[in-house]
């Protein structure tokens, strides 16, 4: 792997990729702070994701998102990450 590129895993499909090919979503769990940013310096649990839909409704179906930020299913969370693609 190249050493000039962070490289990160998503958590739906499994695929390695460079850091900047994947959403960034991490909570801060002291203040329930949620950060949907593709580059977020924002401290505290923290996921990756693919940037296309299917990660995203697997990540969910699944439900690795909650149990990985260990938060409870909430339907607007999952909207959020669509708005940030469609942009």
């Amino acid at each position: 792997m190249d050493e000039t590129k962070i490289y990160r895993k998503c958590i739906s499909c499994n695929c390695i990729k460079p850091r900047t090919e994947l959403i960034k979503i991490t909570i801060n769990k002291a203040t329930k702070e949620l950060r949907i940013s593709p580059s977020s310096n924002f401290v505290g649990r923290s996921l990756y994701i693919c940037k296309n839909f299917s990660c995203i409704d697997t990540a969910f179906k699944k439900g690795r998102i909650y149990k990985i930020l260990k938060i409870k299913p909430d339907e607007t969370f999952k909207e959020k990450i669509r708005a940030v693609l469609e942009n």
